[in-house]
Parts: structure tokens; C-alpha cells; sequence
């Protein structure tokens, strides 16, 4: 009787190492794909960010562009106007010279 008891104790204890190792490697499976996932994670992020980038490049390049457009356009509106009112200037002064000269 005691004998089957110990036999018992010890089948027991064998069945608890078995678990115990099976847990170890089961453990280590688990992070072993953890680490497979976030190093997939990690790249998927790493080229969502370089699109994301590359498109935000590509969209202020063009945004530049059309303001380029846009502050050439009204420069040359600006020079056109000071040309205007330094044509009206030079004949009003002109003007005014010569009634000067007459007066």
C-alpha cells in the first residue's frame, strides 16, 4: 500500500515535470510569436510612415508650386500698378514743372 503510494507520488511528479517542460516550451513558442509580430508590426509601421512622408513631399511640392504661380502673378500685378502710378507721378510732375516754368 505504501509502495502504490509513492509509485503514485511519483507518476505524479513525472506527470508535474512534463507539464512544467511542456509550459517552458509552450512559454517560449508564445514569445517567440509575440516577437515575430511586432518586428511585422514595426515593419508595416516603418512603410506606412515613409508613404505617409513621401506623399506629404509630394503634396507641399505641389503646394509650392501653385503659390509660386500665385506670388509671381501678383508680383507682376504690383509692378504693373507701380509702373501706372509712377506714369501718372512723372506726368503730373511734368505738368508741374512746366507751369512753373510758364508762371
Amino acid at each position: 500500500m505504501i509502495d502504490d503510494i509513492i509509485d503514485q507520488i511519483k507518476k505524479t511528479e513525472k506527470k508535474a515535470n512534463e507539464i512544467i517542460a511542456a509550459s517552458k516550451k509552450e512559454y517560449t513558442g508564445i514569445i517567440e510569436e509575440a516577437y515575430r509580430n511586432a518586428e511585422e508590426i514595426i515593419k508595416g509601421a516603418d512603410k506606412e510612415v515613409k508613404t505617409m512622408l513621401a506623399e506629404a513631399d509630394v503634396k507641399a511640392k505641389k503646394e509650392a508650386a501653385l503659390e509660386t504661380v500665385k506670388m509671381e502673378k501678383d508680383f507682376d500685378r504690383k509692378i504693373v500698378e507701380i509702373k501706372n502710378i509712377s506714369e501718372a507721378n512723372r506726368e503730373n510732375a511734368i505738368k508741374t514743372i512746366i507751369q512753373r516754368i510758364l508762371d
